[in-house]
């Protein structure tokens, strides 16, 4: 149970409401998640958060698969059941199997069903996410000799910030899985 009201998008009224109907219009009818049901509190910020989402997940040059694994990876490193149901669900949606939804949640890049430069990638996600000043100019230089760019680098790393910050928002309020979430729900 949220530790704030996660209004009902057939209660909700003003720059709340149009949160709302856009994140349907977005993922469809029924698909308002509890997240952003939260984020509803603050809609200005809710909407910003949904757009930049929606940058970070729909444009750049990373696949969608790489980008769900990384966000499942650090949902289960920072034990958000919401969490890994939504992202471990969007990894399905992204052409991933069971497989490589557990190499995500074991943190496995070679179960992942990833190139060599995508297993590189999910690998400095995850260096970069447990101590990032570790991270050395010969890391990037072994990166970029795989023919990672500074774009996909950026890309990269606002993956982490982004999961991570989701998942603070959701752990720090009591959010749970929504109702549409079946995988990996209640495991």
């Amino acid at each position: 149970m949220a530790f704030i009201e996660l209004v009902p998008i057939d209660k909700a009224t003003g720059s709340r409401l149009e949160v709302y109907q856009e994140v349907e219009r977005v993922r469809g009818k029924g698909r308002l998640s509890n997240l952003f049901k939260g984020y509803g509190a603050f809609p200005a910020l809710a909407m910003a958060n949904f757009k930049r989402l929606g940058v970070l997940l729909g444009e750049g040059a990373l696949s969608a698969k790489l980008k769900e694994g990384i966000m499942t990876a650090l949902a289960e490193i920072n034990h958000c059941e919401y969490c890994v149901s939504f992202h471990a669900t969007a990894m399905l949606a992204a052409g991933a199997d069971d497989q490589e939804v557990q190499g995500a949640l074991t943190f496995d890049p070679d179960k992942l069903g990833l190139n060599e430069k995508e297993r590189a990638l999910f690998d400095y996600a995850m260096r970069a996410n447990g101590d990032p000043h570790s991270i050395t100019q010969e890391d990037i230089d072994d990166l970029k000799a795989l023919g990672v760019t500074d774009a996909e680098l950026v890309e990269t790393l606002e993956t982490v910030n982004t999961g991570n910050g989701f998942n603070l928002f959701a752990g720090a309020l009591g959010i749970t899985a929504d109702d549409f979430l079946t995988y990996l729900k209640d495991r």
